[in-house]
Formats: structure tokens, C-alpha cells, sequence
């Protein structure tokens, strides 16, 4: 109490002797050294050593260490699998992860138990961002060259029954409220993105930072808002060859 009392003197400058005061602690906490700006080339490099230094580090943790538990949650891992963090697994759900993907920072899958077992697929060349949440009782499919930014939701089913006579029960949602998810390939899912059970999201589409989807989005389509709405379709059409034509 005394110390917490002082410190609030202090701050407020009650007199000319905490006043001083604030202004010595004020003098010490914006304090630098007068390094000359001829030294910066070598604290560049301290910098980039340091750097260096964790990127190894945190290397040599993916392969000795995470990698290795994440293969023990896994139906299966393609090849060039990049982490950076465990991905948390729980709950009674089978993963696959394609080829060259990406998963940044941590990411939680968590396996429903309406049904003996789920499964949470990913396709090939496809990026997750860090803070992502997948709840799967029955499936979601995520599919080839998809981009899902950081902080997203994806649910096949509400985590509890609608009825609140079951939910004070402790019981399961019903089977039949458990609708499967799929993100079409080439989709991108924009920041803090909520999928909600029963969505499809088409080929090429683009999902705005932070909507709230409740309706399938069609291939090409960007869908934003809180419910998702369609605004536009954007300059893609998958079932065109876009590759450039020679003269």
C-alpha cells in the first residue's frame, strides 16, 4: 500500500519533491547511450546475427521437435510441410495435410463428438495464418492454393444444441444440424473471417476481413459484411484458361 501510495504521488507531482522525482524517472526512462551513427553497420549486423541466430532455433525446433509430435496426430502429412508451431489437435478428428503447405504461428483443430470421427483436410500449396480455429464434428475440406489470413473460424456445427432444455442437459447438437464446410481452391479467407456450418465456399472467391459467411459464396464472388452479402464478382472466371496467349 505504501509503495503503490508513493508511486501515484509521484505521478501526480504533488510537490515540488515528487515533481523531481517524476521528471528523474521520466530522464532515466528516455536515457540513450550517444552512440555515434558510424557504429550503425555493426549493430546492423548484431541485428541480423540475432536474427539469424532465433531462425535457427526456431528450425531446429520444427525438426527435431514439433514436426515430429504434430506426425503423431496426423492421417497423413504431404511433402515440405512448413510450421512454425504445433498445431493444437483435440478431439477425435483425422488430419491430412497436402503438399507445400504453410501453417503460421499456432492454429487449434478440435474434433466434434456428434460422430465417432470427423475429418479436417487441406490441399495442396494452401496457407493458414496464425490464431485460426477449426471446429469439425463431421468434415472440412480446405482445398488446393487456398489463403486463410490469420484469426479465423470455421464450424461444421454449433458447439451446442439450439434448444435450452438440451444445453442446460449437457446434450450434443443432433446429427442432422452437423452440415459439412468446403473452401473451394484458389479462395481467400480475409482476416478474422466466421465460416459457419454448412457454407461452400466456391473456386476464387474472396472472403472480406471479418464477415460473418452463413451462405455458400459462388466461385469468382467477394462476400463481406456481418451476415456475409455478395458486392461483386471479381475478374476470375475458373473455368477460363488464364494463360496468356502468344501473338
Amino acid at each position: 500500500m505504501f509503495f503503490d501510495s508513493f508511486i501515484v504521488k509521484i505521478k501526480r507531482a504533488e510537490t515540488p519533491f515528487y515533481a523531481r522525482l517524476k521528471r528523474l524517472g521520466k530522464s532515466f526512462l528516455t536515457f540513450q547511450l550517444p552512440v555515434p551513427r558510424a557504429l550503425d553497420p555493426i549493430y546492423l549486423l548484431i541485428h541480423n546475427m540475432l536474427r539469424l541466430k532465433y531462425e535457427a532455433e526456431e528450425r531446429i525446433n520444427v525438426v527435431c521437435l514439433a514436426f515430429p509430435i504434430l506426425r503423431t496426430q496426423c492421417a497423413f502429412i504431404g511433402k515440405r510441410l512448413q510450421m512454425e508451431d504445433v498445431p493444437n489437435i483435440t478431439g477425435s478428428v483425422k488430419v491430412y495435410f497436402g503438399d507445400d503447405v504453410r501453417l503460421s504461428g499456432s492454429i487449434a483443430i478440435t474434433g466434434g463428438r456428434v460422430f465417432d470421427e470427423s475429418e479436417f483436410r487441406v490441399g495442396n500449396r494452401s496457407f493458414i495464418g496464425s490464431g485460426c480455429l477449426f471446429s469439425v464434428a463431421r468434415s472440412i475440406t480446405i482445398g488446393d492454393d487456398v489463403l486463410i489470413a490469420g484469426g479465423c473460424t470455421v464450424s461444421d456445427y454449433s458447439a451446442h444444441p439450439l434448444d435450452p432444455h438440451k444445453r442446460t442437459a449437457g446434450e450434443q447438437v443432433d446429427r442432422k444440424d452437423v452440415r459439412p464446410v468446403s473452401i473451394g481452391s484458389k479462395a481467400w479467407i480475409g482476416r478474422g473471417a466466421t465460416i459457419l456450418p454448412g457454407v461452400t465456399i466456391g473456386e476464387g472467391a474472396v472472403v472480406g476481413a471479418a464477415a460473418v459467411v452463413i451462405k455458400d459464396v459462388p466461385s469468382g464472388y467477394i462476400c463481406v459484411g456481418n451476415p456475409g452479402r455478395l458486392i461483386s464478382k471479381i475478374a476470375y472466371d475458373p473455368n477460363i484458361d488464364s494463360t496468356p496467349s502468344r501473338v
